[in-house]
C-alpha cells in the first residue's frame, strides 16, 4: 500500500470560542467539506486513442484528456445538471456503467492499462458538519472487478469557489 501525503498550508489567523474550538478569521463564513468530482485516470504503454474517440462520443463525459508525454494517460470526468449536487455513489455507478458498456476491443484496451484509478476529489471545509461519505461495498466490488484502484484528493477550502 502506498501513501503520499504532503501538507503546505499557512494557517489563517485564528481565535477560540468559549468552548475552546478554533475559529477562522471572523469575516470568513463557515463552509462544510464536500465531494467535488470523480475522474477515472488510465495510464498505458499502449495507444489509448481508440478509447479516447469512443468516450468522446458519449454525452455523459464532459472532460476527456489524452496526454502522450510519458506513455499514454487518459482522464475522464462526468457531467451532470448544474443544479445537481455531485454524489459519490451516483457518479461511481455512472462511470462503472460507461466502462461496463465498452465494446470488447476497448475493454481489452482498458485491461491492458498499467494503471486504472477512480480518483475522488473533495474540498476540505472550514466548519461543521464534518464530511461523512461511504462508498458501498457493491461499488467497491465492481471497481475491484475491473482492476481499478481508488485515489482520494482533498483540495484546500476555497479552491472551487
Amino acid at each position: 500500500m502506498e501513501y503520499n501525503v504532503s501538507w503546505n498550508h499557512q494557517a489563517p489567523s485564528r481565535c477560540c470560542n468559549d468552548r475552546g474550538r478554533q475559529l477562522n478569521d471572523v469575516n470568513e463564513m463557515s463552509a462544510p467539506s464536500r465531494f467535488i468530482n470523480l475522474d477515472v485516470v488510465l495510464k498505458s504503454n499502449s495507444d489509448l486513442a481508440a478509447l479516447f474517440r469512443h468516450l468522446d462520443q458519449d454525452e455523459r463525459v464532459i472532460i476527456l484528456t489524452l496526454e502522450e508525454d510519458a506513455g499514454q494517460v487518459l482522464a475522464l470526468e462526468l457531467g451532470g445538471p448544474m443544479d445537481q449536487v455531485p454524489d459519490v455513489r451516483s457518479y461511481t455507478q455512472r462511470l462503472l456503467t460507461i466502462i461496463d458498456q465498452l465494446p470488447d476491443a476497448l475493454l481489452q484496451l482498458w485491461k491492458s492499462c498499467t494503471s486504472r484509478t477512480f480518483s475522488y476529489g473533495f474540498e476540505g471545509g472550514n466548519g461543521d458538519p464534518v464530511l461523512d461519505t461511504t462508498i458501498p461495498v457493491n461499488l467497491l466490488i465492481q471497481i475491484g472487478r475491473i482492476g481499478a484502484d481508488i485515489g482520494i484528493t482533498v483540495y484546500p477550502h476555497g479552491t472551487y469557489d
